[in-house]
């Protein structure tokens, strides 16, 4: 059975199944969130269901019933739900320890759904494609050696990965991904599959695909999908279906009024009287250039202006009334803010937070926001140093938790020594809240501290008011611990997993499990999770640093595996040992003692602390893999591990991202123990 060649047929099929799975994965995590905003608070959800299906697919590769046919008709299911659910009003939960955000572009005949069975129905239909590519990927895996096919297989998820972000890169529409994965799948699949069956279902998935694009005005970035619908002095731009920004016209015809604009002109430029001088004025999050014109008109000398979405940028370029990003004095800057700041030697006047808020998660390797490294204690102490002695901070927020704005007031107030300015808006246009910290100044007229009639004996600043720091990035979480909501959908998610994998594993699956592979899948990608939350931290969330992140463990894991093939075999308590010493040296590494070192130094010692423990966790793996009577049900069970390493992921807001790694520590100290027991045994 396990004698085909590495350049034969199979070889191509297996690597692209492979390529297939990955792809689609990364179309998915884009796809639907972007038409079913609630699905994005659970941006893993995709990711833990491709593994679902992946596993039950791959444990049923010795059926004799052929499931590779069933991927077309599955697909068309779950985009027609796609479809159908995002004309539908998602009730997301109003709890006071965690906010979300309000919906846009809502049918006023449709109906309402709970945000728990919304979850659970999407983590449920995205799984059901993954199936049957898992068994179509699982059939040819059969056919070699577990550590060559392993590695045709890392081969092919990395070149699905590459050519996905490629795709990204030039902000391709929906249709382009879901046309070239059919095209491939039918390649792949020929004869094993009805055609006319096949054809008829990607011809609906393109026609349904098709119908949610809105070609006049829709622009994906790697980020999100934007829509922009302009009128004569009003621009609004919306990401994900959810408002995002305006981009206003401050200077209309004499003869047009425009109260508007003139209300948010002055929100605006209310703090604007705190600054001593503009000469240097940097804005972290400039957007469509709202602020960059009105710093431009106050007559700042030199502006640097920070956005981390090139598509969103170039908007403001083309399309701004004032054309602010023409203006010789601006420099713009596409990258994190974070990144931006320990890039950066200079000196300002003024920074500007200018309403940061992503709307979008990190990646679906994590649930952590893209802006909530920015409103952190480490952030606002960086930010700190980057101004000059009579330099002010302005920041702007809008968010209806009334706790958000005392845990920022109290977070400037650690890091400045003294309280900060505050302005609460009760009549908002873009926001509702705005600081101001640095300024020496007393608070006047409608500038003070924390408006009366928002303090109360709940909401008191005391010390039990949890600040976000780089560990603990939540700024919506009220207190560290898991929401409800997440905690009743990942119990639902869980109770799916377990009843698909009873009711598809079969007798001989169910009474062999293999656990050390389970725990060996659940600690990886805690590991994983926290190497791309840590690479992020020092380099940014751009989506680049994310796809460097995540090709490099997959270039890693290959490499592990060759190296397994050539090398070993190698003694596995001593790689065992070598893991939990590195995971206790990565863990013992504060992230903040890194920052200080030169870029490069920055890359070399954040590569070294996460990628170390990533090679050791891959050794481990080939070698135990390696010798595997049933790899595939191996494999199996490996990515069912990989579904409660991405469930225990959001343990991080109980316990802080950093806590990451001793729980995949001891996960590991599992996996050992219990492969002791199974040498012993046989």
């Amino acid at each position: 059975m396990k004698t085909q060649n590495i350049f034969s047929p199979s070889s191509y099929k297996l690597f692209g199944y492979s390529f297939l799975i990955l792809f689609f994965e990364l179309a998915l995590i884009r796809f639907i969130p972007s038409n079913v905003r609630i699905t994005a608070y659970f941006i893993n959800l995709v990711l833990v269901a491709a593994f679902l299906g992946m596993g039950i697919g791959i444990m049923r590769a010795n059926r004799e019933k052929n499931l590779t046919q069933f991927f077309p008709p599955l697909l068309l299911l779950l985009v027609g739900i796609c479809v159908y659910f995002s004309n539908i009003i998602v009730t997301a939960p109003r709890l006071g320890e965690a906010m979300f955000v309000i919906y846009a572009d809502i049918s006023p005949h449709t109906r309402e759904w709970g945000m728990v069975p919304v979850v659970s129905i999407f983590f449920t239909f995205s799984a059901l494609p993954f199936i049957a590519l898992g068994y179509a990927m699982g059939r040819e895996f059969k056919k070699f050696p577990a550590l060559h096919a392993y590695a045709i297989n890392t081969a092919g998820s990395l070149a699905g990965l590459l050519v996905f972000s490629l795709l990204s890169y030039f902000s391709t529409p929906p249709i382009i991904w879901f046309s070239l994965g059919g095209l491939l799948y039918l390649f792949l699949t020929g004869k094993q599959q009805s055609l006319v069956v096949s054809t008829i279902c990607l011809g609906l998935i393109f026609f349904l695909v098709q119908n949610l694009y809105q070609k006049d005005h829709e622009i994906w970035s790697p980020y999100y999908k934007i829509n922009q619908y302009s009128e004569s002095n009003l621009t609004t731009i919306n990401v994900n279906g959810s408002l995002h920004q305006y981009m206003i016209n401050f200077s209309p015809s004499p003869n047009i009024k425009n109260p508007f604009a003139n209300d948010v002109k002055q929100q605006y430029q209310l703090p604007y009287r705190f600054a001593k001088s503009w000469e240097d004025v940097l804005i972290l999050g400039s957007g469509s250039g709202n602020d960059v014109h009105l710093v431009l008109d106050q007559g700042a000398q030199n502006v640097d202006a920070v956005e981390i979405d090139r598509a969103i940028w170039k908007i403001g370029k083309d399309s701004n009334y004032q054309k602010p990003y023409d203006d010789p004095r601006v420099q713009i800057h596409i990258d994190d803010a974070r990144a931006f700041l320990k890039k950066t030697k200079n000196k300002y006047d003024v920074i500007i937070l200018a309403t940061l808020d992503s709307q979008t998660l990190l990646s679906g390797m994590s649930s952590i926001r893209l802006d909530n490294y920015i409103y952190t204690l480490e952030s606002f102490r960086s930010i700190k140093e980057h101004l000059k002695p009579e330099g002010v901070l302005i920041l702007y927020h809008m968010s209806a938790n009334t706790a958000i704005p005392f845990k920022l007031a109290k977070t400037l107030m650690d890091v400045f020594g003294v309280h900060p300015l505050m302005h609460f808006e009760k009549e908002h246009r873009l926001f509702n809240m705005t600081f101001v910290a640095g300024s020496k100044e007393e608070g006047i007229n409608d500038f003070g501290f924390l408006f009366k009639e928002l303090i109360n004996e709940e909401r008191a600043i005391t010390d039990s008011i949890k600040i976000p720091t780089d560990d603990w990035p939540y700024l919506y979480l009220d207190q560290p611990g898991i929401p409800k909501h997440y905690l009743q959908a990942g119990g639902i998610i869980f109770l799916i997993s377990i009843i698909s994998i009873v009711c598809s594993s079969g007798r001989k699956n169910l009474k062999n499990p293999d656990w050390t592979l389970f725990l060996l899948g659940a600690s990886f990608l805690l590991l994983e999770t926290k190497s791309v939350t840590e690479m992020s931290l020092l380099f940014g969330s751009t989506w680049q640093v994310n796809i460097l992140v995540f090709a490099a463990i997959l270039m890693l894991i290959f490499i592990a595996n060759l190296f397994i093939l050539r090398k070993g075999p190698f003694d596995k308590t001593r790689l065992f040992v070598g893991l939990f010493i590195t995971i206790g040296i990565s863990y013992a590494i504060p992230t903040q003692s890194l920052l200080a070192l030169p870029l490069v130094g920055q890359w070399i010692a954040g590569a070294l602390v996460t990628a170390v423990p990533l090679f050791f966790a891959g050794m481990l793996f080939s070698q135990i893999f390696q010798n595997r009577q049933e790899p595939t049900t191996s494999l199996g069970y490996n990515l069912m591990g990989a579904i409660c390493g991405g469930l225990l992921e959001y343990s991080s807001m109980a316990l802080g991202t950093k806590n990451l790694y001793l729980l995949a520590l001891v996960l590991y100290i599992l996996a050992f123990l219990i492969h002791g027991r199974e040498k012993e045994n046989g």
